[in-house]
């Protein structure tokens, strides 16, 4: 009997499930879908009152929030139980695998998430009467994101438009977070669905700049090529290169009225260096720990992108409040695993 005791292998411990969907969810990357709904809502709100001393935090941004929240997460959670069998060979401990949430719950919480932050986004519209000029808007970009995020982790992860996917993820959730602006462009100006050149080079840019992040982060695992990295690099380029160019298209929602073109390409510039020094040793080492630290530079860019075009169009109180998302997210890092 005592041979058996010293023989029986302890059990893994399971985390609770509380911690579990967190790590599902991959929580410390959702303040990064938040700064895109924050300046996206912000821009457009500035914009509607444009000679105001502040902005204010309706209902509406808060179903916004929610609703990028739900869809986020979800797609995190899809991710995961797509990956459900590799992830069993590679990372035992993350939590379908390691049977602390069950495959089937997984993918019943993710299409619940996906329905309920449709139902947030178009609810946001309808809280007020009138408070959004096209009410249903938010709806309806909610579902194309929805189906973006479906189309990705269901369908296309493993193929070449994956990065192109994911950008479009970021780019509607971008253009969710404009979705229930009081105020549209003016008529003279070209629009599409209600959002002018500046919105969606806004939007486009911080696509872009995500589409090449991921071409960057494809083979992060294993030594990455280092074509696929140039490539990857030069897309972020062109990413942050569209949103230089926002001063062009003016006049826009995204006008620039705190800053003149030069001091916002000069804060681009600084914000890129940064990027830069990491994928150029990236590149000339591609070495998983340095494709790594470079992929997670660029997540965390993401949100400084965010606050330069906020703090050019909308001042900088406004800009501090999306950097201070850092905060959370660099805390919950230290409990969780973001990628």
């Amino acid at each position: 009997m005592a041979i058996l005791e010293e023989n029986k292998q302890p059990e893994a411990t399971l985390d609770p499930p509380w911690l579990a969907f967190c790590k599902l969810c991959r929580l410390p990357n959702l303040f990064t879908a938040w700064s895109d709904i924050l300046a996206g809502f912000f821009v457009v709100s500035f914009y509607s009152s444009q000679q105001s001393t502040g902005i204010d935090f309706p209902v509406e941004l808060v179903c916004l929030l929610a609703a990028s929240s739900l869809i986020y997460s979800a797609g995190m959670v899809l991710n995961d139980y797509h990956d459900r069998e590799i992830d069993a060979q590679q990372r035992p401990y993350r939590p379908i695998p390691s049977g602390a949430i069950s495959a089937k719950a997984a993918l019943a919480i993710a299409y619940g998430m996906i329905i309920g932050g449709c139902l947030f986004a178009l609810l946001g519209g309808y809280v007020y009467v009138e408070s959004a000029a096209i009410p249903w808007r938010g709806g309806v970009v909610a579902v194309v994101l929805s189906a973006c995020v479906i189309a990705y982790d269901a369908v296309l992860k493993r193929t070449a438009l994956a990065p192109w996917i994911m950008g479009s993820c970021r780019f509607f959730n971008i253009l969710l977070g404009m979705s229930l602006a009081q105020e549209l462009p003016l008529e003279t100006s070209w629009q599409v669905f209600g959002y002018d050149s500046g919105q969606l080079l806004f939007a486009g840019g911080i696509g872009l700049y995500i589409v090449g992040v991921t071409w960057f982060a494809r083979t992060e695992a294993v030594a990455s090529d280092q074509r696929m990295l140039i490539a990857g690099a030069l897309l972020m380029l062109a990413g942050i290169g569209m949103l230089a160019a926002l001063p062009a298209v003016e006049p826009s929602v995204v006008g620039l009225r705190y800053l003149t073109p030069s001091g916002f390409w000069g804060i681009l510039v600084l914000l890129s260096l940064v990027l830069a020094r990491r994928a150029v040793i990236a590149i000339t080492r591609p070495e998983p720990q340095n494709v790594q630290l470079t992929v997670k530079q660029a997540i965390l860019s993401l949100i400084f992108y965010d606050a330069a075009i906020t703090l050019a169009v909308c001042g900088t109180v406004w800009a501090v409040t999306i950097v201070a998302l850092l905060l959370p997210m660099l805390g919950l890092r230290r409990w969780m695993y973001s990628t």
